[in-house]
């Protein structure tokens, strides 16, 4: 009996796995911990025999001083642990490089060609395996790997991988490399220690970043974890997209994601809908990194919808800004607000053939089955005030901290009233009677006025560059201002103290409706919590900077919003 096996565990492997679990621990969701404990059933079922064979032919053998004792078929329990705890830091790994990604996107057709070269290079793999097992010799470990893992690979490759060659490389190679590379290390300090031995009569003698070729069994391994989770996210990929397109609101459960998996996954897909989703997502990757990031706290169709909805919002934005003229801007706000009315409707818009083909995609895939019409008309209306601005520096639309807060709700409490439609659209709270489901949508529209409160105190300098200034007017008049000074000279010190009125303001409304959320459906809460609080941090940013002279536009490092993003969703649990 012995610990030095148990060492490497208690050393390594899960200081690892702990360190991990805890900084994901808060943005873990139960399908993830699904999906893990899933691959780790079938690893530990999979692997048993291999292994236990392994040791019977005494090409692995586990000295007794360096193992407790327990065995299950002749495999020390630490060994089988060592299954459980690969699987899951590589599972773990791949889900946190992956988490941002929206699956659907990457969806495809049948590819007779990708296909096939898949089968002869992992079937060419097997044959080798084969070929090594028959020569014998140092050749025997090596053909066993391969032997054993290809008919599994094979099996993961013929039923996803349609999907699988259109994830990024990037984040799947990191995925593998990463355990690989940290594994490597761990064997090669347990077999310079004795922990386990292999024998040498029957492996290469091949060194490799000072560990041996038997450090490839974690390569294949770790391939074969990573292929069976993005076999995994191929079934609830094939899910969302179902709900997508028959608008359904209940997401399937585990069992039944596979089983529509198994039923479907040869149909046609749409692929109108799937290049639409992909554009919709790439337009918030290139346009709004926060909504983009934000969205990926949301699981399922309900992220789907949002990402729909933010990017009619970003079309419709880019539209009006880059019009050439103010009489064509408010012929597309027009024109959008038409659209709106048929598609909320049910009338066809392919009769508006004159339409922007983007505007048409956007609002034909806005979720109305869960949506009201009057928040996105409004919306229109922020932005014919956004038109109203007077470039000879006379006149602005904001006279009065009134017409700022009809500005604040039109073009963003809006937005947050809408989000907070969908939300509950998707698992209504069965505690949200109608009168505290008006409250709760009062309360989000309100957190939306918040919320661009802080933008348009951080975007003073860069809003006054473009001839705007959405300070009050009477609050400029109270120090001695007018908008055409500000317009002038945007870093007047006296502008700093009404940033800080705007600042305050936002403040209140945050306390005002941070309850509100307490109502929200669970799923819901910390993604929400994440977003108000990432941009109520750059209010507290604003105030610790207290200078007006900023260049750009002022942007929260990625570790503190990193920070924020855990202490929202860690508060929330």
């Amino acid at each position: 009996m012995g610990l030095d096996y148990l060492m490497v565990h208690l050393t390594y492997n899960i200081p690892l796995a702990v360190v991990m679990t805890l900084a994901y621990w808060p943005f873990f969701t139960k399908l993830e911990l699904y999906r893990i404990a899933t691959l780790i059933t079938i690893a530990v079922i999979s692997t048993i025999p291999w292994d236990s064979y392994l040791i019977r032919a005494r090409i692995w053998t586990y000295p007794p001083y360096a193992i407790l004792g327990p065995r299950i078929c002749l495999i020390p329990i630490e060994e089988v642990f060592f299954f459980v705890i690969q699987t899951y830091n590589t599972s773990l790994a791949y889900i946190i490089l992956t988490k941002r990604f929206v699956m659907p996107m990457y969806l495809g057709p049948q590819d007779a060609l990708k296909r096939n070269l898949g089968i002869v290079i992992i079937g060419s793999c097997q044959f080798l395996g084969l070929a090594s097992i028959f020569q014998g010799g140092r050749y025997t470990y090596l053909g066993l790997i391969l032997a054993w893992i290809c008919p599994f690979m094979m099996m993961q490759w013929l039923v996803a991988y349609r999907f699988i060659v259109r994830l990024p490389l990037r984040e799947v190679s990191l995925a593998v490399c990463i355990p690989t590379l940290l594994l490597w290390v761990v064997d090669t300090i347990a077999l310079g220690k004795g922990t386990w031995v292999i024998e040498s009569a029957t492996k290469l003698d091949i060194q490799l970043w000072g560990s041996r070729t038997e450090a490839i069994f974690f390569v294949v391994t770790n391939i074969m974890i990573v292929l069976g989770q993005m076999a995994i996210d191929n079934a609830i990929a094939l899910g969302i997209y179902n709900m997508g397109i028959t608008s359904e609101t209940e997401f399937p459960s585990y069992g039944q994601l596979f089983t529509q998996f198994i039923t479907r996954r040869n149909e046609e897909l749409n692929m109108k809908y799937i290049h639409d989703l992909r554009d919709a997502v790439m337009r918030l990757k290139q346009r709004s990194q926060s909504m983009y990031m934000g969205s990926a706290m949301f699981e399922g169709q309900l992220r789907i919808d949002l990402i729909y909805l933010y990017s009619f919002c970003r079309v419709i934005d880019d539209l009006v800004d880059e019009a050439p003229d103010s009489s064509t801007a408010r012929s597309v706000i027009q024109e959008c607000a038409l659209l709106l009315e048929q598609r909320f409707a049910g009338k066809d818009m392919e009769k508006s053939i004159r339409s922007d083909p983007v505007l048409l995609s956007s609002i034909e895939h806005l979720p109305v089955e869960r949506l009201s019409i009057e928040p996105l008309q409004n919306l229109l209306k922020g932005f014919e005030t956004d038109l109203e601005f007077n470039t000879s520096h006379t006149k602005s639309p904001i006279l009065t901290e009134t017409d700022l807060e009809r500005y604040a709700y039109r073009v963003a409490g809006t937005v947050a009233e809408s989000v907070i439609q969908l939300t509950i659209a998707h698992d209504r709270p069965q505690n949200l009677d109608k009168h505290t489901h008006q409250q709760t949508i009062t309360a989000g529209a309100l957190m939306g006025q918040a919320l661009q409160y802080i933008n348009i105190a951080r975007d003073i300098q860069r809003d006054a560059e473009i001839g705007r200034v959405y300070i009050p007017t009477t609050w400029l008049e109270a120090k001695g201002l007018t908008p055409a000074k500000v317009l002038d000279c945007p870093t007047d010190p006296q502008i700093q103290s009404l940033r800080m009125r705007l600042l305050d303001q936002a403040d209140e409304w945050y306390r005002m409706t941070e309850a509100a959320i307490g109502r929200l459906p669970l799923e819901a809460q910390g993604p929400i919590r994440v977003t108000v609080e990432s941009y109520m941090e750059i209010g507290r940013s604003l105030r610790q900077l207290n200078d007006l002279r900023t260049k750009g536009k002022m942007e929260v490092p990625l570790w503190r919003r990193l920070k924020v993003a855990y202490g929202a969703l860690a508060g929330g649990m």
